[in-house]
Formats: C-alpha cells, structure tokens, sequence
C-alpha cells in the first residue's frame, strides 16, 4: 500500500503563532507530529508498567493509540473559526490559503467551537470512538459534556447549531475533506489500518490518557523544545524522527523508579535506616510480601515505633511487586511535611536502582524549605561513587508547576494534593496520571475531620479503581473510621461482618488481599 503525503492545502493551516513576531509560526501538521512523538516517547520511556496495566491496553496497541491521539487533538483547529484569526496574523500563509476557502467565520459564535471541543465534535463526525473523541476534548483540562459536542455539527442527516464555525456557507466539501486527509494521516502513521481497528477505551483509561495527551501538548508546545519555524516555510518530514528527539533530550525528564533489591530483607532494610527492624516493622513487611494483591494497608502504632521506616520499606517492596514508579507520601500540615522531607531525602538517596529520579516538596511553602531550597541549587549524589557521577535525586524543574505535582517519581506534601484528585478541577487528570504509578503512603490518617475524610474517601475509590497500593498510617484510629477506609478503596457500600471490623488490638495492621 502506498504510503499518504499530506497535500498541500492542509499543510497551510497554522497550529501556533509567535504573538511578539509574525514571522514565525508552526504549522498544524507539525504540532500535531510533535505532540503524536513525545506521546510515544512518554509511552515508551516514561510511564511505570502499573499505569499500562491500569490502561488496559496491550504495549503495541497502547503506543499506538497513545500516537493517534496526538495527531488527532488539535483537529478543532482545522475549522475557520480558528484558522480566520490565526490567519489575521499570518498574511503569507493566508493568501495561500484563501486560494481554497473564504476563511469566512462569525465572530460573535467563536467562543461556542473552541478548538478543544471542535476537536471532539469532529472526531465524532468521522466515527472515531467516543471515548478516543472524548479525550482529545478534554485535553485543554476539562471534559466536554455530551450536549455541547452534538450541538456543533449535528449528524448527517441534521444540521448542528454551530456548523458557521467550522466552514464558510457552501464550503463544507473543503474543510471535510481536509478533516478527513488529517484523520487518514493519523490512522496511518499510528500504525491503523481503519477506524475499525481503534480500542474502546474504559474510564479509567479515559482519563489516564487525557492526562498523558496534556502532558505531551504542553510539552509540544513549548518552543524552547519544539522552535516555531520562518513563515514561509510550510516545514517538511526530514526534520523527523530527530526534532522529537532533540526535544526530548532537552526535556530530559527522570525515568520511573525500578526497585532493584527491596528492604524486605534485614540487612537491606538496615542498609537503608541504619537498624534492624522491630517487630511492628517486621509485621508490616511479612504482610506486603504475602499479600497475594496488594491493596490497603492500615497501619495502628504508637508515636517513635518507627511507622515511616516500616511504609518506606514496604512501598519499596509493593513497587516492586506492582511496577510502582514512585511514591507520594501525604502529611497533615506543612510543618509535618518539611519535618519528615530530610529523612525521605535520605531514603530516596538509597535506592539502588542507579537512574536519577525527581523530588517533589508539595506545598504552599515548599521554597521557604532550606534542604529542599538546597536541592534545586546543585544535585546531590547518592553514592559516593567516582564512577558513577550521574546517581543523584533532583528537582526538575518542568515538575515544579503545581499542577505537575504529582508526576515527580517521589512526592512529599500535604494531604490535599492527594483530596485534589477527589474533586471536578480542572487538569484534575494530571493528579491522576502522577497518583496511579504511586505507591501512596498517608500517614496521621486519623487527623482529618469529616469534611476531609469525605474527599479522602473519594480520592480512596478512585485509587482502589487504578489498584494503586496504599498504606495509611495511625497512631489511634476508630473501627468505624477504619472499615471506612477499608470500604472506600474496595469501593464497595458495605462489607461482609468479620472479626476485623471490631478488633481492638493495638498495634493492629489491617489489610486487603
């Protein structure tokens, strides 16, 4: 089969302007490119194995999948209301352009056909899934509702209320045509044969992927790693694979965390707190490593019997079990936070799995905190080792927007990083992506009042849905509270009677198998 070009009207249409200087632009065949190769990229390179589990997606078919989205999100913008103003700005490409449409739009209906939900409408109208279409509308942060995205262009048979936003009167063969050229395009260059052949997505999948495509098209469009190009050049293939490449490489960012030998061992726990473990701590690892799934953890035991040593030992041994890329460890208040951040520096700086990974103060206050102030200024080594100069924790610094929070390999913050994913917010899915490759320690669970413990519940129903292990820890908590928790991860309304529910013993570890 013969290999598509994309023609060149298509490759008229702009994707990015420069505000400052109107000569430079990118294409839109070249945003959508960029961000289809650092989806790939992500898929292949960055994401922990948990989170393609949580996906549902065979490797292949994932990568895949992971590509078309990127050639498909900014489809929206093939549409005049966008390409009329953009072009305003552009009168090179725009004379070229108008050879083959009007470019004619409303400007009192522009704000009805964004590019994000024009985008939707369109995969829609060219038969894609739903729920492929569902996350190129949301990737500017928030889903589309079902009503808005059947209002733009209705169905064959039924004109929609916004079709003058998408092509001038008596010009809708063009710019269907053009949709379609671009839609074939994707197919092809991901690697489908037809539209037949893309996944049915689940909602968890859904919004993991929504969060990734965010991701990738923030990264896209940064031109300190994808440069906008002179306007009038219309760009060309030879500069692919390596502008992705030399975008990544820029981009530089941390590798998932790969336990090499976890502290479930003596001597190794030993080697990473400087003492043997006690019997609370011993307890704890013999339940992780039993567990046949892994689930919640809750953990009861008196202040200074070492609970932090004993979650930090087993996370290691869950993330290796799990394919965990990190950690988030969540704490009552800022002050709890800065106190423990040095020693889970100083653990981070133990792992033994020789890659550089990111660190994450995540709070409010974080760069009044010296250790962590200190960090950001020059890398530290983890081991002393001449040979290996490059086995460090880091703070990178494209993790340091807070809605980037989560997706360093290891979070220290306040519980409400955690609530946040409880909650309609916008990027909301970006929280989730960062949660769902995690293992996700709480400790002082019992601190939170009830409004809290409502957002709690729900962040627990979401992280039980991804199979995220989690542990929780307590100095005293309620059975009540404590069958709660246990209900809400399993996502379930209530649970069978058992001796657990009202045991009184103390410590008391609790878990799900």
């Amino acid at each position: 089969m013969r290999r598509r070009t994309l023609s060149y009207e298509v490759r008229l249409f702009a994707g990015k302007t420069d505000p400052a200087n109107s000569d430079y632009w990118l294409p839109l065949w070249m945003h959508l490119r960029d961000t289809a190769g650092i989806m790939v990229y992500l898929v292949q390179r960055w994401l922990p194995e948990s989170v393609r589990q949580h996906i549902g997606l065979d490797e292949d078919l994932l990568t895949q999948t992971a590509c078309f989205l990127g050639w498909v999100h900014d489809l929206g913008k093939a549409s005049a209301a966008f390409q009329g103003p953009m072009m305003a700005h552009l009168p090179e490409p725009r004379q070229c352009l108008e050879k083959y449409t009007t470019l004619r739009y409303r400007t009192q209906n522009r704000g009805h056909s964004l590019h994000a939900l024009a985008s939707e409408a369109i995969l829609r109208w060219l038969k894609c899934p739903n729920g492929l279409a569902s996350v190129a509308g949301a990737h500017h942060g928030k889903p589309q509702t079902g009503k808005n995205v059947l209002d733009q262009l209705g169905d064959k048979n039924e004109r929609g209320s916004w079709e003058s936003n998408y092509w001038p009167e008596g010009e809708q063969e063009f710019w269907e045509s053009c949709w379609r050229e671009l839609f074939d395009y994707a197919l092809q260059e991901s690697g489908f044969s037809s539209v037949d052949e893309l996944p049915q997505l689940t909602i968890p999948a859904e919004i993991l992927l929504t969060g990734l495509l965010i991701m990738a098209d923030w990264i896209a469009s940064n031109p300190r790693y994808f440069p906008l190009i002179p306007v009038e050049e219309l760009g060309d293939e030879s500069l692919y694979p390596a502008r992705v490449e030399r975008a990544w490489q820029k981009f530089a960012p941390t590798l998932p965390w790969e336990v090499q030998e976890a502290a479930a061992d003596p001597a190794e726990f030993r080697e990473r707190f400087g003492f043997f473990p006690n019997e609370v701590q011993q307890a704890m690892l013999e339940a992780v490593n039993n567990a046949q799934e892994p689930g919640i953890f809750i953990l009861e035991a008196q202040m200074g019997v070492g609970k932090t040593e004993a979650a930090l030992a087993a996370a290691e041994v869950l993330a290796q079990r799990c394919g965990e890329g990190g950690i988030f460890f969540g704490l009552p208040t800022q002050a709890t936070a800065n106190g423990i951040f040095g020693r889970l520096l100083n653990w981070a700086q133990k792992q033994s799995d020789g890659l550089e990974h990111s660190i994450r103060l995540a709070h409010g206050m974080a760069q009044l905190n010296a250790d962590y102030l200190k960090l950001q200024q020059e890398p530290v080594p983890v081991e002393d080792d001449a040979d290996d100069p490059e086995e460090r924790v880091m703070v990178h610094q494209w993790f340091q927007g807070s809605k980037q929070a989560l997706l360093a390999n290891f979070v220290i913050g306040t519980v409400d990083q955690l609530l946040m994913a409880a909650l309609q917010q916008k990027h909301v899915m970006l929280r989730h992506l960062g949660l769902a490759g995690k293992v996700v320690v709480i400790d002082e669970c019992h601190a939170y009042d009830a409004y809290m413990n409502c957002y709690l519940d729900r962040a627990l129903n979401w992280l039980g849905e991804y199979r995220v292990p989690v542990i929780l820890l307590s100095a005293t908590l309620p059975a009540k509270r404590r069958t709660e928790l246990v209900t809400a991860y399993l996502n379930r309304k209530t649970l069978p009677d058992a001796p657990w529910k009202t045991c009184r013993g103390y410590p008391l570890l609790t878990w799900t198998d």
